[in-house]
């Protein structure tokens, strides 16, 4: 059980009211707290960023719950009865740059201290991650690489030049520093774009659609794919799901493929399923994974390729409601989120997290692990992601790491939902939007999600979005408590079956 020990004794009304010093994600050791005679059960125990990070993951007065109903103020329902998704995982995605900064900037202690702050018990215990398979728009250099590149011209339908060797340097290093940590983390793959020779184009990019693939080629992609995740293997690094394509159809001019929903669905079952199997290799496959755009699922959906699905994978650009209408016209299909950036979204980090497991997601995943100041190293001219951050930041300069708001908002969700939990129900005070002009995202005030982990514990997490603090109520089992929250503060309750 993820939990940050128990603290002082409580009041009714707590939050912004209760200033304690700062702590770090591994703050944990708190003293008793003795129950009030009025207030029934086990505590439930508080945890809190602020805006401002002066409480980042920081142990809070314990609070109980009392008996009778609220009244006066907004009240979160949480009943555990009512079981949503099972969830997989939160993480963010290892790629190129990531790894580089992480394994090459950083000396070993700062890289061990790192890694321990993002996949340890003792920090925010990321368990999932989404890995590239050849190279991103995150690539150190700037220069995109595949595993058979060859001079232009030449093709190499048999794969006799495959080699994963470009990884060995620092990305399979600091996968198997991950794993040593926490052998559980859950890795999804996917590929930016084929070697550019399967290219009808022949270039990783798909500058106005021209990127699709060859004919003849759709074979040797996904013996391509196959190879990558025995090469993986071969180096102890388990490959549990797939997605076949990154943003299927983005006219970028960094990595990319033109994949229609029809071609994705008839690579699927013509040869990447088969090819899978014949290897022995049994990843789940997820479609899709762009944004909103729904037409894309529904299309794979109703193809032949539906019954080799694990899920849809989603992107959160454009707004994550969407998720909800598949789940409205297909309830029996799993979703995931597997990339939302920091710094170019109207999300901030726990609204992330929590609109996307509201919208039916099982895992969550931001993007890239760890960037510098700059948001780099990126291929120029960084046309799809100009302000993403990391979820730490690395100075490849200083060889220091920055702890932001993001990494500790996150943390409010990951270090406390256990792989296998359930989300359950608890009453949602704000909505998804979209404007007219194109906005999208969350309205202004209280948001919350509520998961049961597979201990018993029930995990709350709620955040203030909006510039005013809000005082609510936790009902549960006909108990209640009070909380007042601070404008733009998370909050993690945590309680046992006990309470």
């Amino acid at each position: 059980m993820r939990k940050l020990a128990a603290g002082l004794p409580a009041l009714l009304v707590v939050g912004c009211l209760v200033a304690l010093a700062p702590s770090s994600p591994a703050a944990s050791r708190r003293t008793a707290t003795s129950r009030p005679n009025t207030w029934i059960g086990s505590p439930v125990q508080v945890v809190q960023t602020t805006a401002n990070l002066r409480q980042h993951l920081t142990p809070l007065p314990d609070l109980w719950f009392a008996p009778g109903r609220p009244r006066g103020v907004p009240v979160i329902r949480v009943d555990d009865h009512v079981r949503y998704q099972r969830v997989t995982g939160f993480g963010a995605a290892m790629t190129d740059s990531s790894a580089w900064l992480i394994h090459d900037m950083l000396p070993a202690p700062a890289r061990t201290a790192v890694m321990n702050d993002l996949f340890s018990r003792e920090g925010i215990h990321l368990d999932f991650l989404r890995l590239p398979i050849g190279a991103s728009d995150f690539t150190v250099g700037g220069q995109p690489y595949s595993y058979d590149d060859l001079p232009p011209g030449e093709s190499d339908p048999q794969l006799l030049h495959f080699s994963v060797a470009h990884d060995d340097a620092y990305i399979v290093p600091t996968l198997r520093e991950m794993l040593g940590i926490d052998r559980r983390v859950e890795i999804l793959a996917t590929p930016w774009s084929p070697p550019p020779w399967m290219k009808t184009n022949d270039s990783f990019d798909n500058l106005n659609g021209f990127g699709s693939l060859e004919a003849w080629a759709y074979q040797p992609y996904a013996d391509y794919i196959v190879k990558f995740i025995q090469a993986y293997a071969a180096r102890g690094i388990p490959i549990a799901a797939l997605t076949p394509q990154n943003e299927p159809q983005a006219r970028s001019p960094f990595p990319g493929l033109e994949l229609s929903p029809a071609e994705e669905a008839n690579l699927i079952v013509q040869n990447l399923a088969p090819a899978l199997r014949a290897a022995d290799l049994h990843p789940a496959i997820y479609g899709g994974d762009r944004g909103a755009q729904l037409h894309y699922p529904q299309t794979l959906l109703a193809s032949p390729a539906r019954t080799l699905l694990a899920g849809i994978s989603w992107h959160c650009y454009g707004g994550m409601d969407v998720m909800g209408t598949l789940h409205q016209e297909d309830p029996r299909i799993p979703e995931i989120v597997s990339e939302c950036s920091p710094g170019i979204i109207p999300y901030p980090v726990s609204e992330v997290a929590i609109d996307a497991t509201r919208n039916w997601a099982s895992a969550v995943g931001l993007w890239n692990l760890a960037l510098d100041p700059a948001g780099g190293p990126v291929q120029p001219p960084n046309y799809g992601c100009g302000g993403c951050t990391g979820l730490v930041t690395i100075n490849k300069h200083t060889h220091s790491v920055a702890l932001g708001r993001g990494y500790y908002q996150f943390g409010q969700v990951s270090k406390f939902v256990e792989p296998g939990a359930f989300r359950i129900r608890s009453d949602r005070l704000v909505s998804d939007f979209h404007s007219p002009s194109g906005a999208y995202g969350v309205t202004a005030g209280l948001d919350d999600v509520a998961f049961l982990n597979p201990n018993g514990e029930r995990v709350l997490v709620a955040y203030d979005n909006s510039p005013t603090p809000i005082q609510f109520a936790v009902q549960w089992r006909g108990r209640s408590f009070l909380y007042k929250l601070r404008p733009w503060a998370t909050v993690t309750f945590t309680w046992s079956r006990t309470a």
